[in-house]
């Protein structure tokens, strides 16, 4: 694993130096954020770039490239520690003026981002909005689209980062799938949530501040079991409201199957692994099971790496 320090076309290799490192991401984070502590540390500032590369100092080995944001050192010892973000930080620095919405959400989320000279690619979404947004950050609006996409399609997505490239996905569709073996999993906890579980989904439509339409679809069965929890859902632009609420309450009432595990691995191309990507695991039964990442917590130690990850059944 390499770790280069670089300003401007200055370039350093901190490798040697660094006694710790860790990068992490998480379920609706869009840049993931990692932290070294230095020893003997070359003068290093903000907004200086931190570069980690799984294996040599090339672009297709590259998993994380991104701004300093705030650095301190260790009167005592000398050691500096420092925050880095990825380069998608500086959406959240930078404001959008009442952006109108007008069409598929994830062609006008790409489009808007796009016009600020940013290299965006973000597919369709599959439904619609008409409406002028408040002025916001580019993150905020990207989050605004992303939560009105997945209340309409029940699909989620995440931001995979090529060096300056910013690319939408919807969950699972990372550029590879890792297995991991349960039999090697340093370890591994199973479990059930209802946190994001809805038994009741309306799907509703206003116009002039007026309710002009709603529908309402109910699963019986979780009702009984787990409670009435409501899902409210306004479709916009969106016609179909009640295929919209059947396809909502079918993903909204399946209770998540939840798992965490610890995972140590030499191959390079998994330190590439972040909240939305697919993962599988070959159980010892012999079944190959698939989970989403949720969050995601990496060290390294010479050629070797260890991973946190939070997963839920895809």
């Amino acid at each position: 694993m390499k770790i280069i320090y670089g300003r401007g076309a200055d370039r350093i290799d901190l490798t040697p130096a660094v006694t710790e490192i860790t990068w992490s991401s998480s379920r609706g984070q869009i840049a993931q954020v990692c932290q070294a502590k230095i020893r003997n540390a070359p003068p290093l500032g903000v907004a200086g770039y931190l570069m980690l590369f799984s294996k040599e100092q090339k672009v297709s080995d590259q998993f994380f490239h991104g701004p300093v944001v705030e650095w301190d050192r260790d009167e005592k010892t000398g050691e500096v520690s420092v925050t880095a973000y990825e380069l998608s930080w500086y959406l959240q620095k930078n404001d959008v003026q009442r952006p109108y919405i007008n069409g598929d959400v994830g062609k006008e989320l790409g489009r808007v981002i796009k016009a600020a000279g940013i290299s965006f690619e973000c597919p369709s979404f599959g439904c619609k909005l008409k409406e002028r947004m408040s002025t916001q950050s580019y993150t905020s609006l990207y989050t605004q689209l992303t939560e009105e996409a997945y209340d309409k399609t029940g699909i989620r997505y995440f931001v995979q980062h090529e060096r300056d490239k910013l690319k939408v996905l919807a969950e699972g569709n990372n550029p590879f799938v890792p297995v991991f073996k349960a039999a090697t999993l340093e370890a591994s906890n199973i479990g059930e949530s209802i946190e994001e579980l809805y038994t009741v989904v309306t799907v509703q439509r206003y116009k002039d501040d007026k309710l002009a339409s709603s529908v309402s679809k109910e699963n019986g069965a979780a009702v009984k079991k787990y409670g009435r929890m409501q899902k409210i859902i306004e479709a916009g632009k969106d016609d179909n409201l009640p295929s919209i609420a059947t396809s909502q309450l079918k993903k909204l009432s399946e209770v998540s199957r939840t798992r965490e595990i610890t995972v140590r691995f030499t191959d390079p191309s998994v330190a590439k692994l972040r909240a939305g990507w697919r993962l599988d695991i070959l159980e010892r039964n012999g079944k190959q099971t698939q989970w989403i990442v949720t969050s995601s917590s990496a060290q390294s130690k010479g050629m070797e790496y260890m991973m946190d990850l939070f997963l839920e059944s895809r």
